[in-house]
């Protein structure tokens, strides 16, 4: 896969971990996963749940990419890039809602 390919799954994913409703969900949970030697301040706990979802998004898109090149006898980049980021897109349509209220300003 091209590494050019993977900036604009990564761009996609961002807007996913900033603006998906499931951002809210591992926020809630951050006892489970955040560390007691961090300070407990809800901007870096928000910051750190959506690095989380966002890759999580990254490793879920990729999922069946890999599948592709796994089974295919001839894979060609064009198309594992273009599954991995078609499976992004996917991934983020939950988030659509929230961007569109932020780009509308309300």
């Amino acid at each position: 896969m091209d590494r050019n390919a993977l900036v604009p799954v990564m761009a996609v994913a961002i807007i996913n971990g900033i603006f998906s409703p499931w951002v809210l969900m591992v926020f809630l949970f951050y006892p489970v996963w955040y560390p007691g030697w961090a300070p407990p301040l809800s901007q870096i706990v928000y910051m750190a749940s959506a690095l989380i979802l966002s890759t999580v998004t990254i490793m879920l898109a990729g999922v069946p990419a890999a599948l592709y090149e796994r089974w295919s006898a001839h894979p060609r980049s064009i198309v594992v890039s273009s599954i991995w980021l078609a499976g992004t897109v996917l991934l983020t349509l939950p988030a659509l809602p929230n961007v569109m209220r932020a780009l509308s300003g309300g």
